[in-house]
């Protein structure tokens, strides 16, 4: 790994006191990372797969408030409402198996060709069903007067060519993310420059439709890329009937997990486009989009801070709990840096990116950055779900929010519009991460952390006691 340099030479003239206290810095960072070959690998894959979901986020951001603007309120809300329903039949269709296909390639490696071969064929078939679901949606919604059965048909192609996908699987299992992340890199480079194009072109909404889908398909090419330079056949790649028996005997409850989870972050957008129709989901998807853009932050503090308290469990019970609630502490500052402005500037910033024909987007922004305050708790627990084996209470959790969330966002949309989807939102996302937490033991002491962080973070907590 290469040198940290000293910041001596890119800083030129400044205090002494100053560049003494960088010089430190450097030094003890560099003596961390020397010699550690785990660490330094670690800190790479980070950095990899960090820059490809900022690339994202940027992209989505930039091209996705050009796109609103060029398709206009109503389009939007109907290409909007067209992935999320993709993407509920995806979520549901992959079957949970990613990860245990992972965890089996790293712990059999001797099975490599019959664990993908499996992967792959329970993904062949998840993918085919999801396309029957979606096209039976779409007929559903065929008498409607709107494009939505045209979009659907069109963005669910991209559930067959992900299935070059399960290439990744393998590159997790040998610790090469940087490669699955220079092909989705270039794919969001690609993609995006692709609906520019589109843009220039005056062209239709299935055209953007299919750009979504595209996207997939340059992942996948991308990995066969991969497999022919290394010599990888899908010809030596063959499944077995009892592995997959067996490979869904364990991973159905991360594939219900995951369902609910998807449900509770996007049924409120298939409800408000069902009962009130694309234009008011345009509006709500710009809003969301702009607020969308900082759930980046979380997860790569959760990434970067979950070795350390992993460790501290390890090295004392206090130190662990100390680490846990510092942890919390910087989400609950993190939300107020955030959510405090986006509240005050956010209509004005709506206005300045989406132009006037999304002035209603504007007043939901204030209370959709309420949601930033789960996103961050939510993400910070899941470490602490993870280090006491709690994913029995997690799917649990999980079930309890998305079901909830579909419910509640049946019983206010019709009422209340958008904002009734935003308050299905939040009470669902606290049923998740705060509301159930007293009904399990072990995570008793985990919520009075959280709460003492969101009442009083101000406040460490005692070096003894």
């Amino acid at each position: 790994m290469a040198r940290l340099a000293s910041p001596a030479r890119h800083f030129g003239p400044c205090s002494g006191v100053t560049m003494r206290w960088l010089n430190r810095v450097v030094a003890q960072a560099r003596a961390r990372i020397e010699g550690r070959h785990r660490l330094q690998r670690a800190i790479s894959n980070s950095f990899w797969l960090f820059s490809e979901q900022f690339l994202k986020m940027a992209a989505g951001l930039l091209v996705g408030v050009w796109t609103a603007r060029y398709l206009g309120p109503e389009r939007y809300g109907w290409l909007n409402y067209a992935i999320a329903i993709v993407g509920m039949v995806a979520t549901g269709t992959e079957l949970g198996v990613n990860r245990v296909v992972v965890r089996e390639l790293v712990t059999n490696p001797q099975q490599t060709a019959q664990i993908m071969g499996t992967a792959l064929s329970l993904r062949g078939i998840g993918a085919f069903a999801g396309l029957l679901i979606c096209a039976a949606v779409a007929a559903w919604r065929a008498h409607l007067q709107d494009p939505t059965p045209a979009l659907i048909v069109v963005v669910s192609v991209g559930l067959v060519l992900q299935l070059g996908n399960v290439t990744d699987l393998l590159l997790q299992s040998m610790r090469e993310p940087r490669v699955s992340a220079w092909i989705r890199m270039i794919s969001i480079l690609l993609t995006n420059s692709l609906r520019v194009a589109l843009i220039f072109l005056h062209a239709a909404i299935l055209y953007f439709a299919a750009a979504t889908a595209a996207e997939h398909g340059l992942n996948s090419l991308g990995w066969w890329w991969v497999r022919r330079q290394r010599g990888w056949r899908y010809r030596a790649w063959r499944g077995e009937r009892d592995q997959m028996l067996s490979l869904l005997r364990e991973s159905w409850p991360l594939a219900v997990s995951g369902l609910a989870v998807y449900a509770q972050a996007y049924a409120d957008q298939i409800v408000i486009g069902s009962i009130l129709g694309g234009s008011e989901l345009g509006q709500y998807a710009a809003a969301i989009r702009i607020v969308s853009v900082f759930s980046f932050i979380p997860m790569v503090i959760q990434t970067v801070a979950a070795v350390e308290i992993t460790r501290s469990k390890v090295e004392g019970p206090l130190k662990y709990r100390r680490r846990l609630h510092n942890l919390y502490r910087l989400m609950m500052a993190l939300f107020l840096v955030v959510a405090v402005p986006l509240s005050i500037l956010g209509p004005w910033l709506t206005r300045l990116l989406y132009g006037r024909a999304y002035a209603g987007a504007s007043p939901l922004l204030p209370w959709l950055a309420l949601r930033l305050f789960f996103t961050n708790f939510g993400v910070a627990r899941g470490i602490y779900i993870t280090n006491e084996n709690l994913f029995k209470f997690a799917l649990i959790t999980a079930i309890a929010g998305g079901v909830t969330n579909i419910a509640l966002n049946l019983v206010l949309v019709p009422s209340w519009g958008a904002r009734g989807a935003i308050a299905a939102s939040l009470i669902s996302f606290f049923i998740t991460t705060f509301g159930l937490e007293p009904f399990e033991p072990r995570a008793r002491q985990n919520l009075w952390l959280m709460l003492q962080a969101i009442f009083l973070p101000w406040r460490r907590l005692p070096q003894e006691g």
